[in-house]
């Protein structure tokens, strides 16, 4: 009769441990950035969409005092020299327009004479690669076994994440018994 009550606990405690390992699972959700290859290009002979003329223009001036007669009189006009400077001299930009998880936009460009010449561009994409994993929390396992003494057992058990317990019916086959342990993976 104590065979079968131990029979009935080892299947027991695997139809337990069968169950609950198939219903309980840890999703694992890693996220990893990715660089790509870096796309450059230039942009030439870019011209202007619209233009526009301003209703007042705000030129360089150039201040003149003269005095006449002990009078001292302040003229302005307008500094063509500035105009001509201004409008020769030659500027460099160059600006990081984004630089976040999707990837990185580097812009640098030209002008001069009232103009942009060579616009450029580096763009380095960044791929975002999830993967979700699904980690198993209860872990059954069933277990049969015989030694030199002449003995036999069955039995089974589950783990939680490292740390199992199980239960094992032995038998020499003229007496029966239990074995409970506790395992730990490494």
């Amino acid at each position: 009769m104590k065979g079968i009550h131990y029979t009935a606990i080892v299947l027991v405690c695997l139809a337990v441990g069968f169950l609950a390992g198939r219903c309980t699972t840890e999703t694992v959700t890693k996220t990893e950035y990715i660089q790509g290859e870096t796309i450059s290009g230039t942009i030439s002979n870019i011209e202007p969409v619209h233009t526009e003329t301003p209703e007042r223009s705000t030129l360089p001036v150039k201040i003149d005092t003269v005095f006449v007669d002990n009078i001292r009189y302040v003229t302005q006009h307008v500094d063509t020299a500035a105009i001509i400077r201004e409008y020769e001299l030659k500027r460099y930009y160059s600006e990081t327009l984004f630089n976040n998880q999707y990837g990185k936009l580097d812009v640098s460009f030209t002008s001069q004479y009232n103009k942009v010449t060579d616009l450029k561009y580096d763009f380095t994409p960044v791929t975002i690669v999830r993967t979700v994993e699904k980690e198993r929390v209860f872990t059954p396992f069933v277990m049969a076994s015989y030694n030199t003494l002449k003995q036999g057992g069955i039995g089974g058990g589950i783990f939680y994440h490292d740390i199992g317990v199980q239960v094992r019916f032995v038998t020499d086959f003229k007496a029966n018994g239990l074995d409970v342990g506790i395992m730990y993976k490494f």
